[in-house]
């Protein structure tokens, strides 16, 4: 039964890295995935970038950041009725790709279609979550086009505003030099530390499994709440501690009956925590949303 236990955790420790320690967007990772392409276009070599993007839709057809890079390669030499299909085809993959209805909603907008541009940048802005600057401004623009000059005015100074924020947190923070061990992740090592010392105490005491999971459970969204992208971490931590402490401390309970119930504890705990930690980080993310 031991062993069955240790298996079912080491695969569900797999699962959950697969799915949480990278907690980049599907857009996000498929970018990075097309990156030489995306440098080419960057660098203007649009003959190269739309060879590229092309092979990329023919063997993989449901990539919308293909679409979008190869729409913004048509735009760029002028075919807009190309990129415009291009932008449709990757929204038909994946609507919440903000980028897409940004792109489009410049399109329509140079071509003075101020409605359906405006219908784009509101999509663009809901769809990032109001974080990005851009689709603030192009919305701003449209509606001064579109005589609604007060909320223009709004939307030009949020833009204004998240632009300005970018810049501080670039000047703190410069993109690349940022440490992945930082004092507030220290810190919070040390709160886990001492959760992972109280749910050992509490797996070698308590009579039922039911008190030790339900600490390994609340404590684990807290420490995921507290680093919602190292959450991570801070859960191998804590089942470091609680592991290392049983079997390396305080030893299993001579009598087996109890010792059946600290076993089932201890990696029932391990697990909890990983998956408490992993709704603590969707939570955080949700609030800050």
């Amino acid at each position: 039964m031991l062993e069955l236990t240790a298996l079912t955790a080491f695969i569900g420790y797999i699962l959950y890295l697969r799915y949480y320690a990278d907690q980049r967007s599907k857009a996000e990772i498929e970018a990075d995935r097309l990156r030489d392409g995306i440098t080419l276009f960057q660098n203007d070599h649009y003959s190269e970038a739309l060879a590229y993007f092309n092979d990329v839709i023919r063997t993989k057809p449901d990539s919308s950041v293909a679409y979008l890079y190869r729409a913004r390669i048509y735009r760029s030499l002028g075919d807009t009725k190309a990129a415009l299909d291009d932008l449709s085809r990757g929204k038909s993959y994946d609507d919440t790709l903000a980028e897409l209805h940004s792109e489009s909603g410049q399109i329509h907008y140079q071509a003075h279609d101020y409605v359906t541009a405006f219908q784009d940048f509101d999509k663009a802005i809901f769809h990032s979550h109001g974080e990005a600057a851009e689709p603030y401004r192009w919305r701003g623009l449209t509606r001064q086009q579109l005589r609604q000059n007060l909320d223009a005015q709004q939307d030009l100074d949020k833009a204004s505003q998240l632009e300005a924020e970018g810049r501080s947190r670039a000047l703190i923070q410069p993109p690349g030099k940022r440490a992945f061990i930082d004092r507030q992740l220290v810190l919070n090592a040390g709160v886990t530390f001492m959760s992972g010392l109280i749910l050992l105490y509490i797996i070698k005491k308590s009579p039922v499994i039911h008190w030790p999971y339900l600490w390994a459970a609340a404590s684990a969204v807290g420490l995921g709440f507290l680093e919602p992208r190292k959450g991570w971490m801070l859960a191998l931590l804590q089942a470091f501690v609680i592991l290392a402490g049983y079997y390396g401390l305080v030893g299993p309970d001579p009598v087996s009956t109890h010792q059946e119930v600290e076993v089932f504890s201890l990696f029932g705990s391990v697990g909890l925590t990983f998956a408490g930690s992993l709704i603590g980080s969707v939570l955080r993310k949700a609030y800050a949303a």
